[in-house]
């Protein structure tokens, strides 16, 4: 039988994983951010960069120290170039796990730079003054002004549901950082929050980023980032309850109109769906869009033609295939449009999107877990493939 000690500690640990989960629903309610507009362009034809074979695949070369690469991000550089960030080491939650940084020239024929080491476990303990025991997925993007920001994950105790969100900063186009910001969203331990996928800008120059969080089951968040006299705060809310869907792709479709499509982990093995028409304040409960996923990552995009673009696992238990998807209606109906990977036994995951200001769209990915995989194709390209059904 537990002795009252142990009892007292399991009730406080219980109280505290409630008030972790409470607080952003009280946020939501009574102090909800006050959000201007995302920053939407302008449905456009897209450019004729291209036609329908127009396709490229490369591997982003990995750090020979890596055994194993995971979870990457891209952006563009306000010249044109590329950037990308992911982690490796031994293997995922291994204490030599980094983040790596590597930026490809704007020529077609340019290639991806060495990585660079932009954190180890040991310059988290450093820069942050914190236990670190292991570091985790990353997320970067670039800001109008040719900034680079970096946030990412530490995990001080236990699993993923002990992680923090810290942020670094590039002002020279990566070539050096900043120390690290831990970002403080929660009195209660300021645990248990998460990044995977891309943020939207917000007229005002501020950020919403997606995050999710995982003690008591697993929510989607927003992140709102904002830059005040060069400092940057943080607070964030939560999208809605059900406990099972989560690391959501946030996609603007107007001024004040977004979607957000989740990974669900209740077993039903479907991407759902969940909308909102006040910039992110109050979201409509996740809806199936019928289409298959594993309870794996996944990515979507608004194109420059106002189609939504979602890469994802197409199966209900397995992350051998990679699939391409499109909707013609703001995500009410899916059609299915390319099927980038296919390799039974193998691993294709967590998916990241982009369209570049040239109008050419990119997709990094694990690739096998051996490294990160770049794919760079035109709207041509893709039309094609929605011409040509998937087998």
């Amino acid at each position: 039988m537990p002795s009252f000690k142990q009892t007292s500690l399991r009730l406080l640990l219980v109280a505290s994983a409630v008030g972790l989960n409470l607080v952003p629903l009280w946020r939501t309610k009574n102090n909800p951010p006050s959000s201007p507009a995302f920053v939407v362009q302008e449905t456009a034809n897209p450019p004729a960069t291209g036609d329908a074979q127009d396709f490229r695949e490369e591997l982003i070369k990995p750090s020979t120290a890596t055994k194993s690469s995971h979870v990457a991000s891209i952006c563009e550089l306000p010249d044109g170039r590329l950037g990308a960030a992911w982690y490796g080491g031994t293997r995922e939650g291994h204490k030599d796990v980094a983040l790596y940084f590597s930026i490809r020239s704007k020529a077609n024929d340019g290639q991806w730079s060495a990585p660079q080491t932009v954190v180890t476990r040991e310059s988290a303990v450093a820069e942050l003054q914190r236990h670190v025991r292991k570091v985790g997925n990353a997320v970067v993007f670039a800001d109008a002004k040719g900034g680079i920001w970096l946030v990412y994950v530490t995990v001080a105790v236990g699993g993923w549901s002990g992680s923090s969100l810290n942020l670094k900063r590039s002002f020279d186009e990566g070539r050096t950082w900043t120390r690290s910001q831990r970002l403080t969203l929660s009195p209660w331990f300021n645990i248990s929050e998460l990044v995977k996928n891309k943020p939207a800008a917000l007229a005002d120059g501020s950020w919403a980023l997606p995050i999710y969080h995982e003690i008591l089951g697993k929510f989607p968040e927003m992140l709102w980032l904002r830059e005040t006299a060069g400092e940057v705060t943080a607070t964030k809310t939560r999208l809605f309850g059900g406990k099972t869907a989560f690391q959501q792709a946030l996609v603007p479709i107007k001024a004040n109109e977004a979607l957000a499509l989740c990974r669900q982990a209740d077993g039903s093995s479907m991407v759902m769906l969940s909308r909102s028409t006040d910039t992110g304040q109050s979201w409509s409960p996740p809806q199936s869009t019928g289409l298959s996923n594993p309870d794996a990552g996944l990515d979507a995009l608004r194109l420059s033609d106002g189609r939504l673009l979602l890469a994802y696992n197409d199966s209900k238990n397995r992350r051998d295939n990679l699939c391409l998807a499109i909707s013609s209606d703001n995500g009410n109906s899916w059609t299915r449009a390319a099927k980038v990977e296919d390799e039974p036994g193998g691993e294709f995951s967590y998916p990241y999107l982009l369209q570049s200001t040239d109008g050419r769209v990119h997709l990094v990915y694990t690739w096998q877990r051996k490294g990160i995989k770049h794919l760079e194709f035109s709207l041509a390209w893709l039309d094609a493939q929605i011409a040509t059904p998937t087998p």
